[in-house]
């Protein structure tokens, strides 16, 4: 049976998060990178978003994604674009790096799939005094039924949406503070063209044993879902710093 995961990493897509790319270059926007910065996506993909800022900042930019497939067209992608990023096949909640490197730590819809305290404390070790830690991850609101709830935990194999206050508490609780947060509806039809407007020239769809029946009937499951219960959903694009370092307790 093909997981929404299988899914998506198989469609090749780099823009699926809430938002697609359109809230990506946002979201950039708000960034200042130079060529002295260096800066992780942590969830990589197809590295869409990390060949975005190399591109655009001369930063030096790591790339981590636990996901082979997803990082050969990542590789696919950078040397099409004529972009340097080291990429690294490995594990958000324990990754390579030495403590209090990283300047800017990016992570598009990721935490919800994994266990969310034990990768930002991670992000905490390796993240700068200075340094911020950029997500944007979906939340649903108290209201939203259960049903309607677990149908779409089921469907994308996550244990639980956190609600806006709940990403709030998260990261408090792992050592970081607000430096700016923001709630978004999450994007319904006019949306969706604006992402239109932004198409992936280096999407690389790869099926295996996965066919493309199998593929499109999880997203278009996953669609329905999401459009069904629009009202109940948004995400958060959540500017944070470090409050304390975990390393103070050690």
């Amino acid at each position: 049976m093909t997981s929404y995961l299988d899914a998506i990493t198989a469609l090749g897509t780099g823009s699926l998060h809430p938002g697609g790319f359109f809230h990506t270059l946002n979201v950039l926007r708000q960034v200042s990178l130079s060529t002295e910065d260096i800066v992780l996506d942590i969830g990589c993909g197809t590295g869409r978003t990390a060949c975005h800022i190399a591109k655009n900042s001369g930063a030096f930019v790591f790339a981590l994604d636990n996901s082979e497939e997803m990082l050969q067209k990542a590789k696919y992608r950078a040397s099409q674009e004529g972009v340097q990023i080291q990429f690294i096949h490995g594990d958000a909640r324990e990754t390579p790096f030495q403590s209090e490197v990283i300047d800017v730590i990016f992570i598009e819809s990721v935490l919800i799939f994994l266990p969310a305290t034990t990768v930002l404390q991670e992000c905490n070790r390796i993240l700068k005094k200075e340094g911020i830690l950029i997500c944007v991850e979906m939340y649903a609101s108290k209201s939203m039924p259960w049903k309607a709830r677990e149908q779409i935990q089921a469907t994308c194999n996550i244990p639980h949406i956190p609600s806006f206050e709940e990403w709030l508490e998260v990261f408090h609780n792992t050592g970081f503070v607000p430096a700016s947060v923001k709630r978004n509806n999450f994007p319904g039809f006019f949306d969706n063209i604006k992402n239109m407007l932004y198409p992936d020239p280096y999407q690389i769809v790869s099926r295996g044993t996965r066919s493309s029946q199998e593929i499109n009937s999880v997203i278009q499951e996953y669609m329905r879902l999401i459009q069904k219960n629009r009202r109940y959903l948004g995400f958060g694009t959540f500017f944070i710093k470090k409050l304390k370092s975990v390393l103070d307790h050690k």
